[in-house]
């Protein structure tokens, strides 16, 4: 069987043909990190009485995601976004306190692949100290 038309080769690309590219990881990284900060305040604000985290705050606005990401530019990152969405990586819900917004978070889905995002974070860290310099 050709590597191309093996089943598992071929759901492999297709998880990374969503977060394969630049933009759209530095996305996730970003989202992961502020789900992990409010985490930590929600852990660390717990209710005397029933000793449970509060409900957690929605994800990122979007231009809470632009100075997370600060090379990348608005058309972009509403493209990814919108691809993202389309995937089921992320959720998109449009707010409407004072004024209208949209929060971006990871879905159940998207947080599954957090896994991933750690394991290209850490051999890029890895790749950094041995010297590495593409």
């Amino acid at each position: 069987m050709d590597e191309a038309e093996d089943p598992r080769t071929a759901r492999c690309m297709e998880v990374l043909s969503v977060i394969g590219d630049l933009w759209t990881l530095a996305i996730v990284m970003a989202l992961q990190e502020s789900g992990a900060k409010r985490e930590g305040n929600a852990a660390a604000t717990r209710t005397a009485e029933s000793g449970q985290a509060e409900a957690r705050e929605p994800g990122m606005r979007f231009n809470e995601l632009q100075r997370a990401v600060p090379k990348l530019n608005a058309v972009t990152l509403t493209n990814r976004l919108r691809k993202l969405e389309d995937a089921g990586v992320v959720s998109r819900v449009a707010e409407s306190r004072g004024k209208q917004s949209t929060v971006y978070d990871l879905t159940p889905f998207g947080r599954k692949l957090l896994p991933i995002v750690d394991a290209v974070r850490t051999v890029a860290l890895d790749l950094e100290r041995s010297g590495f310099a593409p």
